[in-house]
């Protein structure tokens, strides 16, 4: 307990010896960092990216400890998901310990390198991904020194809509908004992640996508969900929203203890190569909450800035 209360104390302080005016406030989060030259504020997910060096660096604040989520990080589970751990290691970092995370994961025939940062206490967890190509291999430097310029600042308010690139309106439901991971708002009934309860998440591709058969692509991504290969489409029609076409898809799904669960999910794809995600979940009422979704779905705006 005393070691928790040490940690936590620690989280909050280290803005009182680690940030300094270079540090930058990453949106929708309670972390800042020093990015390195030539990266600019991303605007799909919380971090930054260089256009020229096709690298990012990504910032995700997750609810839970900080020891599984470490811990997790195995070279048999790493390479279950298509991911090669090339090292992996304990360090000092602001007062307390961390781990530091290097692996490598192929992608449209491009090796990318990830350098890790993970770091937290007994309730939540920061992940701080920084990302690039093979072809950029020569900024891995950089890209060290900014992950481990990170400050988290337990005090600092975070706004989850700040870094989102669309509006969504909940407020005639009961869905609450929990948080932005990744560019996507995740909301429950309950306030709470991970819950039982119905959920929805609303987010946006982070890299362009421009799939011949958009149909097929929304099924096949249906089919990515977590147990989603059990799924059994009951309906699939194209909808428009906000003057941007895709397709709505009802389904069946399974629950981890095999019991049938609604799956509701609407992919959007706009002329610029991005696309828009709504998955809805619930275990009860399938009715009412089938309704609930759809509901909510149609007020999806983009922002102006996004169009």
């Amino acid at each position: 307990m005393k070691n928790t209360c040490l940690l936590v104390f620690l989280l909050c302080a280290q803005v009182a010896f680690g940030q300094t005016a270079k540090h930058i406030k990453i949106p929708a989060t309670k972390c800042s960092i020093i990015p390195p030259d030539g990266f600019v504020a991303a605007t799909a997910f919380s971090g930054f990216q260089s256009a020229a060096t096709g690298a990012s660096i990504m910032v995700n604040e997750l609810p839970g400890p900080y020891e599984p989520v470490a811990d997790g990080f195995t070279a048999e589970a790493l390479r279950s998901r298509g991911m090669t751990l090339v090292k992996k290691q304990v360090i000092d970092f602001n007062g307390s310990k961390a781990t530091l995370v290097q692996l490598t994961q192929p992608a449209n025939g491009v090796i990318y390198h990830k350098q890790i940062l993970v770091f937290g206490d007994s309730k939540n967890t920061v992940l701080v991904n920084g990302i690039y190509p093979e072809a950029s291999k020569n900024i891995e430097p950089q890209i060290k020194d900014a992950i481990l310029s990170i400050v988290y600042n337990n005090e600092q308010k975070e706004n989850p809509l700040e870094a989102a690139t669309f509006t969504i309106d909940t407020k005639e439901s009961e869905f609450q908004l929990i948080r932005n991971m990744s560019g996507t708002l995740i909301y429950s009934t309950d306030g709470k992640i991970p819950t039982e309860k119905p959920t929805l998440l609303v987010g946006n591709s982070i890299a362009k996508v421009s799939p011949p058969n958009q149909k097929l692509y929304a099924e096949e991504r249906l089919k990515k969900l977590p147990r989603g290969e059990q799924s059994i489409i009951k309906e699939i029609n194209p909808i428009r929203i906000d003057n941007v076409n895709g397709y709505e898809i009802v389904a069946n799904g399974k629950t981890k203890d095999d019991k049938t669960e609604l799956v509701y999910q609407v992919m959007l794809f706009n002329e610029n190569g991005d696309y828009y995600i709504m998955i809805g979940q619930a275990k009860e009422d399938f009715d009412k909450y089938l309704e609930s979704f759809r509901k909510i779905t149609k007020t999806f705006k983009r922002k102006q800035e996004h169009y």
